[in-house]
This record gives C-alpha cells, sequence and structure tokens, in this order.
C-alpha cells in the first residue's frame, strides 16, 4: 500500500511537472513587471536587444544600473541559448525541483512530496510559469534558511559541501531580490556559529563580496547600496532616483507590518474561492479593494501548515531537529514580518516554503513515511487551486510570443515605421514589443517612455 502509494505521488509530481514544462515553453508572461523591465533587461544584458535598438526611460535605466539582475542573467541566457524568448519563463520553473533537491538532501525528504506540497501554494505555482524572478530568489533563499536549520539539528560538523551549498544559494538569493538580504545575512550568520573549522570561515568570508556583490557595486558606483531606491535607515539617507515602494489596503494603512504579514497569511479580504482571479502573480486588484495586494499562500492551507507545525514541535519539543526547526522558522517568521511590504507575499514565497518542507520533515520524524502522507493531505489544496485557478498555470491555456506582438503592436504604426527611424512608444509596459528585432527584417530604434509627454520632440507611436 505505501510502495503503491509513493509511486501513485512520485508519478503525479513527474506529469504535472511536465506539463508545467509544456505551459512554460508555451505561454508567454502576461504580467506588467516581465515587459516593463525583467524581459527588457534580460534581452540587453545578453545583446538580443542592444541599447541601439531599445533605449530605457530614464527610470528603467536606472533600475538596469542598479536592480539585482541575476535572474534575468538566467532568463535571458535561456532566451539565448533556445532561440525561444518563452524559454525565459523556465527559470522560475526549475527552481521548484531545485528547492526540493535540496530539502531531500538537506532533510531527508522525499522530492516528489516537496514537489507537490509546494504546487499547493497558489504564488509558487503561479509564478513556476512565468517570468516572474520572486520565485527564484524565493527558492535559494529557502533552500539556505533549511540547510541552516539542518546544521542545527545535526551534531555531526557542517561539511565544506555544504557550506558551498549554502553560499551558493546565498549569492542566487541575494542577487535576484533585494528585499531577502535581511533574512540571507541572519541564515549565514546561523550557519557559521556551527561551522568549526577557521579554514572553512575564512573561504566563506573572501566568499562575501561574491554573495552581496549587487549592494557593494551599488555602493561603489552610485554611494548607495541599494540604488536606485532613496535608502533611510537610523538616521542614513543615501539618495537615489526612486523613493522606497509602499502601498496596502485601506484598512491596513496604519496596521503594523506584522499584523499585515499575518491578515495577508489567512487572506483576510481576499476575492471568494469562486472567483478565477482570487489568486493572480502580483495579487493585484484595485487599490481599493480588502485584497489589494494580499494573500496567495491558500489561507486555508497555510493554517493548517502553522497548525501541524506547532503540533510536531510541542509532541517533540526535546528533540535537537525539532528545536533546531522551531527556532529557525521562528526567526524567520520573526524577520520576514517586519519587512518591506511583508503582506505582498510574493516577496516572501520562502516562508511558506520553507514551511511545508519543515512540515513534511518532521511528520516523516514522527510517523512511518509521514512525508508521503502529508504530499497526500497536500494534494486538496492543491486540486482546490487548479479548480479555482481553471487549470490556467497547469497547462498550456495562454498566448504564444507571436500572439501577444500581433495584439498589442498596431500594424497600421508599424507600416508607418522605416528602416533608421528613431521612434518613441508609450505603451506601458507593452513598449519593448514595438523593438526592431520582433518586426524583422526592419531595422530601427526604439525610446520608451512612461508617459506621453516624454515623447514630446520626438515621433512617437
Amino acid at each position: 500500500m505505501h510502495r503503491f502509494l509513493e509511486r501513485g505521488l512520485a508519478a503525479l509530481a513527474i506529469g504535472l511537472f511536465a506539463s508545467m514544462f509544456v505551459t512554460a515553453l508555451h505561454d508567454v508572461s502576461m504580467a506588467w513587471d516581465v515587459w516593463y523591465y525583467h524581459l527588457p533587461f534580460a534581452a540587453r544584458i545578453w545583446g538580443i536587444v542592444p541599447a541601439t535598438q531599445f533605449v530605457y526611460d530614464p527610470m528603467n535605466q536606472a533600475r538596469f544600473d542598479g536592480f539585482p539582475l541575476f535572474g534575468e542573467l538566467l532568463q535571458g541566457l535561456l532566451w539565448r541559448v533556445t532561440g525561444r524568448i518563452e524559454a525565459a519563463n523556465l527559470v522560475a520553473l526549475a527552481s521548484v525541483p531545485l528547492f526540493a533537491w535540496v530539502v531531500k538532501r538537506k532533510l531527508g525528504v522525499p522530492a516528489y512530496a516537496t514537489v507537490l506540497a509546494l504546487l499547493a501554494i497558489p504564488l509558487v505555482q503561479i509564478h513556476a510559469t512565468s517570468c516572474y524572478v520572486d520565485l527564484p530568489g524565493n527558492a535559494a533563499m529557502g533552500a539556505l534558511v533549511a540547510i541552516a536549520i539542518a546544521a542545527w539539528a545535526s551534531e555531526q560538523p557542517v561539511t565544506d559541501r555544504t557550506v558551498a551549498l549554502a553560499l551558493a544559494c546565498a549569492a542566487i538569493a541575494a542577487n535576484t531580490k533585494a528585499l531577502l538580504h535581511p533574512i540571507v545575512g541572519v541564515a549565514l550568520v546561523a550557519l557559521a556559529v556551527r561551522v568549526r573549522r577557521r579554514r572553512t570561515l575564512a573561504l566563506a568570508a573572501l566568499a562575501m563580496p561574491i554573495v552581496f556583490f549587487t549592494p557593494l557595486k551599488n555602493l561603489v558606483l552610485h554611494h548607495n547600496p541599494y540604488y536606485p531606491v532613496a535608502f533611510h535607515l537610523l538616521g542614513v539617507h543615501l539618495p537615489g532616483p526612486d523613493e522606497p515602494y509602499s502601498s496596502s489596503p485601506v484598512w491596513l494603512e496604519h496596521a503594523a507590518r506584522p499584523v499585515r504579514f499575518l491578515c495577508s497569511v489567512l487572506e483576510i479580504g481576499a476575492r471568494p474561492m469562486g472567483d478565477p482571479h482570487r489568486w493572480t502573480v502580483d495579487q493585484w486588484t484595485p487599490p481599493s479593494a480588502p485584497g489589494y495586494r494580499m494573500g496567495g499562500f491558500f489561507g486555508v492551507y497555510a493554517a493548517a501548515c502553522l497548525a501541524l507545525f506547532a503540533w510536531l514541535a510541542f509532541r517533540a519539543r526535546k528533540e535537537r531537529a525539532t528545536r533546531a526547526a522551531a527556532v529557525g522558522f521562528g526567526a524567520l517568521t520573526a524577520i520576514v514580518s517586519m519587512l518591506p511590504q511583508s503582506h505582498e507575499l510574493r516577496y516572501y514565497m520562502g516562508w511558506m516554503m520553507v514551511l511545508v518542507a519543515l512540515d513534511l520533515w518532521l511528520l516523516g520524524r514522527r510517523v512511518p513515511r509521514g512525508a508521503t502522507w502529508g504530499a497526500a493531505a497536500s494534494l486538496a489544496a492543491l486540486a482546490a487551486v487548479v479548480v479555482v485557478t481553471r487549470g490556467a498555470y497547469v497547462y498550456p491555456s495562454g498566448e504564444s510570443f507571436d500572439e501577444l506582438v500581433r495584439a498589442e503592436v498596431s500594424p497600421r504604426a508599424m507600416q508607418s515605421v522605416r528602416d533608421g527611424d528613431r521612434v518613441c512608444v508609450h505603451h506601458a509596459p507593452w513598449n519593448f514589443l514595438w523593438a526592431a528585432r520582433f518586426h524583422a527584417p526592419k531595422s530601427y530604434a526604439v525610446t520608451e517612455a512612461d508617459a506621453p509627454a516624454e515623447c514630446a520632440g520626438a515621433r512617437s507611436l
């Protein structure tokens, strides 16, 4: 019976992942940020669409100069190697099995169990076939936290391979999402305390400029580690052309960040379960809506996972491994709940990813084949997410890139463009679709504008 269940769940995980792989290669991302800067940046890095063909508006140029770009670097690489822009989606998709691999290696949880439990998280399932970089960054952060917890759970010395894996995860997370820097820093310190070999610690210290390459680069070039965002902390004010992003539902505007985080985890104010847009890539609703930028973890699933974790931690509270999990996850929760925009859960998906991984791990330690039974239980949440979203993120159901270009670029306007022209476009977030690369054999240059007024004095399309 147990063997049959394991094989069935493994087959389901493989089949679901295969379907999502095909989806990622067919369905082009439609989200705002993908076309506003993720894919334009990926194309610029690899020379696919150089600056001579597509000129950013001043703010986007500042973002390109200062944002962590490791996610876009990988997206552009896959685009360049395959020749398909849709292949950039595979960066996010690959982060799911890679996280599961780390959890299996360090905590002993079967990979299929982790994959199924992760895909039951709405934001993970949605982001897995998108070109956002939140999932890759958070998967790396979550893997780093799992490594640190595993190090404290064992009495064995931390190996050099473990430290190397942790540093790789830290570098990916820190150079993909700046909001993850506090978590990365604390996790590295926690792991360092468990390292006994001075040589290993010295080599790890030498790797810190790589781990925190982006803020160090910005500090040298722009005198602000978080350029282009102005940095304000403890009386220190470092200028930048952009102000820190701050937005929340009206009813939570004056609430403390931990309160916002809890309300978002429980999905208070979210759209009804019957609404196929209850969960989206960025949880957007009209700003006046109570669920604006809220939710994404499936409140019932999150509450059940938290309750299971609390029960498992209490029942085995005297065990070293359980204490490590409780302290580690408690510290992660405390940090995440205090970070900027803590209620926008896509920024901090790693919190929920670590929670489900720890549940499977502790359940497996207490119950024979507990991780398998936990994965089987998560199928109820996974099925609910697929039903609510109409399965839009697990099978090819969207547009291809060519279809998107035909839908968003005016054929009449393109007919007026001649070789050698310099034109200005203000059709955010679709400005990038007007680049000459996507309208061969024409050769011309595009300058993007954030508003029509910015095209003054230039030929506007």
